[in-house]
């Protein structure tokens, strides 16, 4: 029975590839999509005088998958896409192990020549304080060598480089132009379903949206948006509903000579939390503010960006505040270790291959985050609870094939938790980005390097009952990139991460109210080593091998200093 359902497949497959081949003149079909084969071979190795002789030290994982999109543009105007993956697991035969999954699909076109729609699957986005798909942490800034499995995990999960999120619904966007005074008036809107109705206590959760964008010229422009998460009346017997909505409003203004440019960026609004039917639930609403200012000298290429932000305690924006980690997930590679069976904690490794932890809804409360990984904005600028000034100085000249950014933060809370006494909190960064071969005349082979440092720092003075804070964050990163024959390289990474000292952790309740406190101590180090190499066929084909060796210390843990080797063999294909 299997047999026939894959001869069927691979038959409606050749078939459908005839089809595309005879509808090439209209392009009316066609066929977009990805293949991949990925194999881990990985040996754990722990520092303990007594020997585990529970957990098996090699593990082999691995799968192929493949998914295909089938474009139909029925009229100039229509265009509707349906994709399928077909994955098998390492270790199925026959059929067994095999998933088959719609993967998305969406219909999409314009109206009358004037308002385009989609219908379905489809990625949006609006601005850092509504609708934005911040970044996970630590392994964001990793170099290329682990980042070829961090760009898996975001392509499973639809995380595009635009910081869109997925979403299932509708939207529609038109524009209306005038001869005088203003250019343009951009008009966007959506609608999603987030949660569906159980047909008991859990109603239907939608979120919405509305985007005004109004270009006076290409010196001015001005926003206002707003977005709501919220639970439809009247779709479950819960007669207590939830409502968050946001109200925002931007302005850019830019001024432009031949050698100089000035740019003004800001956005300011307000959010309201409430529980409809619900008096046991808080009634929140908050502000924030947020404003930019860029000077650049096009001569030398330096750039310099001034920032002032405040973000009120109580702002809430789920659009916006919704995290990519779910940090209450286990690892699946050696889930426990150790003769006691203990729980390992989530490392660095786990967050670059990990598919279980990466969400794909938006929350209506603020999420667990890890203080050793990002104390400062775990939620990125729409973090609430902080105000504070950034300074950023940056080189980046055509004719110079480097780029350089160096960054401090100053941020304290708007409003002390558990104490009068607000956190403070300072960061520093420093990236660096060259293509070293430019330097040499006649030499076209690539040498590409990366550097990326992160310097964090949450300090608070002790009071009475309550402890001093003093939580350290560091964070290295170097990746080198050489192409010794024609699309073929060599490739070298390391990523240090250290953490140090203590502060307290909120306790919420299912309002997301902070009702307690609980210390947070750390005292350790992740470390990812990587060597390896790729051929790239073409530019959306590569093969990929590299040996990566992850050491993990915790002063403070009851489980033992260990580490884990892991071989990597990636084939990947775009089409």
């Amino acid at each position: 029975m299997k047999r026939t359902f894959y001869t069927r497949l691979i038959l409606a497959l050749l078939l459908g590839s005839h089809v595309s081949a005879q509808a090439q003149d209209d392009k009316k079909i066609s066929f977009t999509g990805a293949a991949r084969s990925l194999f881990y071979a990985d040996k754990l190795t722990q520092d303990t005088s007594a020997i585990d002789t529970v957990t098996i030290p090699k593990l082999n994982s691995g799968h192929v998958l493949v998914d295909l999109g089938i474009n139909i543009r029925p009229n100039k105007n229509t265009e509707i896409l349906a994709m399928v993956r077909l994955r098998n697991d390492y270790g199925g035969f026959w059929g067994s192990g095999v998933t088959f999954d719609l993967r998305q699909m969406y219909v999409k076109g314009v109206i009358g020549g004037i308002v385009k729609y989609q219908l379905g699957d489809f990625n949006y986005r609006m601005t850092r304080y509504t609708m934005w798909n911040y970044d996970q942490e630590v392994i964001s800034n990793a170099p290329l060598a682990f980042q070829q499995q961090t760009d898996l995990v975001n392509y499973d999960h639809f995380y595009n480089s635009d910081h869109s999120w997925r979403q299932q619904g509708a939207s529609l966007g038109f524009a209306l132009q005038f001869s005088r005074f203003v250019q343009e008036l951009q008009v966007n809107a959506v609608t999603t379903r987030v949660k569906a109705s159980d047909f008991g206590q859990t109603p239907d959760r939608l979120f919405s949206g509305i985007n005004l964008q109004l270009v006076q010229s290409k010196y001015l422009e001005a926003g206002f948006n707003y977005v709501n998460l919220y639970d439809v009346p009247g779709t479950s017997k819960n007669a207590s509903g939830f409502q968050n909505p946001v109200y925002t409003g931007t302005l850019q203004a830019r001024y432009e000579t031949k050698n100089w440019e000035a740019k003004l960026d800001a956005e300011f609004g307000n959010s309201k939390t409430r529980f409809k039917n619900d008096t046991l639930a808080p009634d929140w609403k908050d502000k924030f503010m947020d404003g930019s200012a860029t000077i650049s000298q096009n001569q030398t290429g330096l750039h310099v960006t001034v920032n002032t932000k405040i973000v009120g305690s109580a702002f809430r924006s789920p659009g916006a505040q919704t995290k990519r980690i779910d940090y209450n997930g286990l690892p699946q590679a050696y889930q426990r270790i150790t003769s006691n069976q203990d729980l390992r904690q989530l490392t660095m490794l786990d967050l670059m291959r990990e598919s279980s932890f990466y969400n794909l809804q938006l929350h209506p409360y603020l999420m667990d985050f890890a203080p050793r990984y990002d104390n400062i904005t775990p939620y990125g600028d729409a973090t609430p609870n902080r105000q504070g000034m950034t300074i950023k100085l940056k080189y980046a000249k055509k004719s110079i094939p480097v780029t350089a950014e160096f960054a401090h933060s100053q941020l304290q809370e708007v409003r002390g938790e558990g104490t009068l006494l607000p956190r403070k909190f300072n960061r520093n960064t420093f990236t660096l980005d060259a293509k070293l071969n430019e330097f040499f005349k006649g030499w076209k082979k690539q040498i590409h390097l990366t550097l990326n440092y992160r310097d964090d720092k949450t300090t608070r003075e002790g009071e009475d009952l309550v402890k001093a804070v003093d939580l350290k964050t560091n964070c290295l990163s170097a990746g080198l990139e050489i192409e010794v024959l024609k699309s073929f390289d060599l490739l070298f990474g390391i990523q240090q991460l250290s953490y140090k000292g203590f502060d307290y952790t909120a306790v919420r309740n299912t309002y997301s109210e902070i009702f307690n406190f609980s210390e947070y101590r750390v005292d350790g180090n992740e470390t990812l080593q990587a060597i390896g190499a790729r051929y790239r066929f073409s530019e959306k084909t590569f093969l990929s091998a590299q040996l990566n060796q992850f050491q993990s210390k915790n002063a403070l843990s009851s489980l033992p200093d260990y580490s884990i080797k892991q071989f990597m063999l990636l084939f990947q294909m775009k089409f």
